[in-house]
């Protein structure tokens, strides 16, 4: 029998406590919740801001992209980690730790956008500046 088998000697495995089962619950519902009720509006947001600049506001798609990816497929590994964990407290701290990664990554867009918008602003100075000196022939 391998060393780290999940078997009892007498060949029955062991089944999983009810803290692992609603840890892992728990957790999905609350990552589905952290979708539905923070990603998806703060994405419609951002879609409306840059719609009613006609494009003008730069949105980085790609960091956005890349950051929600890395942060849900680990929310999705800390979930699977739960669900495979035969200790209830465990399957807890994996669950929160999942939930806090989705949240912190949904909120991402936002704050990516307010520093692309910030770098983007700042340039408005310097144009402002050149136009002025070109209407008063400076």
């Amino acid at each position: 029998m391998p060393l780290f088998s999940r078997t009892r000697s007498d060949g029955v495995s062991r089944p999983r406590p009810r803290a692992v089962w609603a840890a892992a619950i728990t957790g999905v519902v609350l990552v589905v919740l952290v979708v539905v009720g923070v990603l998806l509006p703060i994405l419609g947001l951002i879609g409306a801001a840059d719609g009613a600049t006609v494009g003008a506001l730069n949105v980085p798609v790609g960091s956005i992209i890349a950051a929600l990816l890395v942060g849900y497929i680990l929310a999705l590994l800390l979930l699977l980690g739960c669900v495979r964990s035969r200790n209830g407290a465990l399957s807890w701290v994996l669950a929160v730790a999942a939930v806090i990664s989705a949240l912190v990554v949904s909120l991402w867009p936002l704050l990516a956008v307010a520093i692309a918008g910030v770098d983007q602003a700042s340039d408005i100075g310097p144009f402002i500046q050149d136009l002025i000196g070109r209407v008063t022939g400076n």
